[in-house]
């Protein structure tokens, strides 16, 4: 059990939310280092041989920004999103082919007439009677054809619908590199936490370890009871137990935190960073709950998405209007005709001219080339599609309405996080007084419990107890310590506040 913050990003809405668990029971607390304490070094690490290595707060985020793989998807979407522009930008452009044909045919007939020919069209033959001709033609033909859309109508609204999904996953990933930065804040936190508890629990381990010994030698003097020392013993194993699921969660806040760092288990990472208590926050409610709604990527992202859905509701739409096209072309045409007589006599008459038809088993051949180029409106009005467009018209608006809604629901979530944690870190102060002065008092009243009792003035169970709240107190120490650093941590993150400028977005924002 611990403290943790998480905050989820979900898709496409990017929703965000938190969850601060509040302050465990004694025995239940995490690990870190209290101001004036040195960092506990691990000592019993979950890997074989790891390769300790301190790391400061400012070190993780160095390290884990660059290797978070949630970055690197974000930017990912980036690269897609400018693709697609690009595919929309030249679905505007005209398009120029190349046209290439060529055909041979051949007819052979004693009809003097003849119409709709392949390749040949119509033709008309001069033939005396009972002649007869074979006609075999060539054809071949090379040209450039022009087509620009004069009313690129569902384009541009694709295109516009395409620059706004970019903007939205810019704002995504600014948002996103909120959020990565607040995940390795709260790890780090949590490391420290984690950490500084190891030398309380063998603090507490140490002074049960005394006391049972105390008993022990009371009771040979005959002076306690038998009670006495199961109850130190009693008392001992627990404390050891403690520190053993201490040192787990130690291991296991080691590992989560390399894990964020993109390290080997081999190379645990050790918090080098005291836990010390936070600075006032620079804002007052009413300006933090401003900051954090104006410059918030996580709304721009929602608002660029809903503009996304109205164009693509417009491109539906214009799915029936209609549209105008120009076409252009012009290119080289040859042609060879052929027509071996099989009966003498007679005249071909053609398109290309007359050819006089030789005598038997004599070839007759005409052939020329020629250039030919024209322009074409082409207006397309679609009449009646079944109500495609108008239903993806709808269903666009639909996920507009919902993106709507999740901007609305990120903004109160947004306020009731902001307002949860500046009133957190507002009382912050006076809880981390009162638990300084409590384990402060707490040792006191232990020495004072330890002596008492060797002079049999106070039974054992005083002692007991004395130990119990000393170690809740130490406890409640470092976990407060330890949600003030959050608190802050998430004010941070919602704010767009660097530590070191109050007044500017934080440097994450890459504004």
């Amino acid at each position: 059990m611990g403290c943790h913050a998480h905050h989820a990003l979900v898709r496409p809405s990017l929703r965000p939310s938190l969850v601060l668990c509040g302050v465990m029971a004694w025995g239940q607390v995490l690990g870190g280092a209290v101001a004036g304490e040195p960092a506990a070094v691990v000592t019993e690490p979950m890997v074989a041989e790891p390769v300790i290595q301190a790391i400061s707060l400012d070190q993780v985020l160095e390290i884990g920004l660059r290797a978070s793989a949630d970055l690197e998807l974000g930017q990912r979407r980036i690269d897609r999103d400018q693709a697609l522009i690009q595919l929309g930008i030249a679905s505007r452009l005209p398009q120029l082919a190349l046209l290439g044909s060529g055909s041979f045919t051949e007819v052979g007939t004693s009809v003097g007439v003849l119409t709709s020919l392949p390749t040949l069209g119509d033709i008309s033959l001069a033939l005396r009677q009972n002649g007869y001709v074979q006609l075999q033609n060539s054809f071949g033909n090379l040209g450039l054809v022009l087509d620009l859309n004069l009313l690129p109508l569902r384009q541009s609204a694709e295109l516009a619908a395409s620059r706004a999904g970019l903007a939205s996953s810019r704002a995504g990933l600014r948002e996103t590199l909120r959020q990565v930065r607040f995940d390795l804040v709260s790890a780090y936190r949590e490391l420290q936490l984690r950490q500084a508890l190891i030398p309380v629990w063998e603090q507490a381990l140490q002074a049960s370890t005394a006391l049972e010994r105390d008993a022990e030698a009371i009771r040979r003097r005959g002076l306690a009871a038998r009670i006495d020392v199961l109850r130190s013993r009693v008392l001992r194993a627990s404390d050891a137990q403690g520190l053993a699921e201490a040192r787990g969660q130690l291991d296991s806040s080691i590992q989560h935190l390399a894990a964020l760092l993109a390290l080997p288990p081999q190379r645990a990472p050790r918090a080098s960073d005291p836990l010390l208590p936070q600075d006032r926050w620079p804002l007052g409610l009413q300006e933090s709950l401003e900051r954090a709604l104006r410059d918030r990527p996580l709304l721009e992202a929602l608002g660029a998405q809903q503009q996304a859905r109205d164009r693509m509701a417009q491109a539906s739409r214009s799915a029936l209007l209609p549209s105008l096209s120009l076409l252009v072309g012009g290119g080289l045409s040859g042609d060879r005709l052929v027509a071996p007589v099989l009966n003498s006599g007679g005249q071909l008459d053609t398109s290309a001219g007359s050819v006089n038809l030789a005598n038997l088993q004599q070839d007759s051949v005409a052939s020329g080339s020629f250039y030919n180029w024209g322009a074409a409106l082409v207006l397309r009005q679609p009449l009646y599609d079944g109500g495609r467009a108008r239903s993806g018209a709808v269903v666009a608006e639909r996920e507009r309405d919902i993106l709507a809604a999740d901007a609305d629901l990120a903004r109160r979530r947004i306020r009731d996080t902001v307002s949860t944690a500046w009133a957190s870190l507002q009382s912050s102060d006076a809880t981390l007084e009162a638990a300084r002065v409590a384990v402060q008092a707490g040792e006191g009243a232990l020495r004072d419990a330890r002596l008492r009792y060797r002079a049999m003035v106070e039974p054992l169970t005083e002692v007991l107890l004395v130990q119990r709240d000393l170690q809740a107190a130490r406890a409640s120490l470092l976990t407060a310590m330890t949600r003030q650093a959050l608190a802050r941590a998430v004010l941070e993150r919602e704010t767009g506040i660097s530590p070191g400028d109050p007044a500017g977005p934080n440097p994450g924002d890459g504004r």
